[in-house]
């Protein structure tokens, strides 16, 4: 006979929630809204514009998670007794959410970091991976840059950034997490769908309607009156209006991963 850890596993494996990937900054929120306004329950309220999933108990479960297993490549096997406790915290987050069959996800950059978690769960889960040139990451504060944070502090100890100035701390911080994140989808050939944030301001309806195809859904009216009115392409390469010796020292530490994901680099 089944235990009840084993009927929640069996029962979380049959679910296809929708999972937003990316480093924080990098253009998650507006994804997770636009997702929450294709009829997607992403767990982000109207009063917190992060598009955060606002069920703290989850929130901090996948910060306990990361926090545990960040010494250990995302291409190992999930920890069985932190994936217990993952999925006791899945199976509390969807009696908050409501849920009852919806299409259903959640957005919180922390996710980024324990993919073998979700992927251990959710064999069917449909991944959205969203990429920003991390430049303009560097220039943007995180908790997973922030050595005054549990998370952040281990962090950058991790990747021996601890002594180093902010801006260098975030890049060596977004490019740790974004080479995670690639061993995993290397090894696990998850579905998903990758788009850039530079892509989804130049053009967001086109870039959204990517997203809808694979999801297998329509634009919605919210959704695309959404993008319309909140995407901002200024928001494009903001570094640019940053110092010539900032962003030397960035490109320095970071350049092969830029180069990877088509990210020129600056003129001199």
């Amino acid at each position: 006979m089944f235990n009840s850890s084993r009927r929640r596993a069996i029962r979380l494996a049959e679910e296809r929630p929708v999972v937003v990937m990316g480093r924080g900054h990098s253009g998650t929120r507006v994804l997770a809204w636009a997702l929450q306004k294709l009829g997607i329950r992403m767990g982000a309220t109207e009063d917190v514009p992060t598009g955060d999933v606002q069920d703290l108990r989850f929130s901090r479960a996948i910060k306990r998670i990361c926090r545990g297993s960040l010494h250990l490549p995302s291409t190992v096997a999930a920890e069985h007794r932190r994936l217990k406790y993952f999925h006791r915290s899945l199976d509390r987050y969807l009696h908050w959410l409501g849920h009852t069959r919806d299409a259903w996800g959640w957005k919180f950059p922390e996710t980024y970091l324990i993919p073998n978690y979700v992927a251990a769960t959710f064999p069917q889960a449909r991944y959205i991976h969203m990429l920003r040139d991390g430049r303009d990451v560097a220039f943007k504060h995180h908790l997973t840059d922030d050595p005054r944070r549990p998370l952040g502090r281990m962090l950058l100890a991790h990747i021996g950034a601890m002594n180093l100035p902010h801006h260098v701390q975030a890049a060596m911080s977004w490019d740790f997490q974004v080479c995670r994140f690639e061993e995993f989808v290397q090894l696990a050939r998850p579905a998903m769908c990758t788009i850039t944030f530079e892509a989804l301001c130049r053009e967001p309806i086109a870039t959204m309607q990517t997203v809808c195809r694979f999801l297998g859904r329509e634009l919605t009216p919210a959704c695309r009156d959404y993008l319309q009115t909140q995407v901002r392409p200024e928001k494009i390469a903001q570094y640019r209006a940053e110092t010539a010796v900032q962003l030397a020292e960035i490109e320095t530490v970071i350049a092969p991963t830029l180069a990877r994901l088509g990210y020129r680099k600056q003129a001199a």
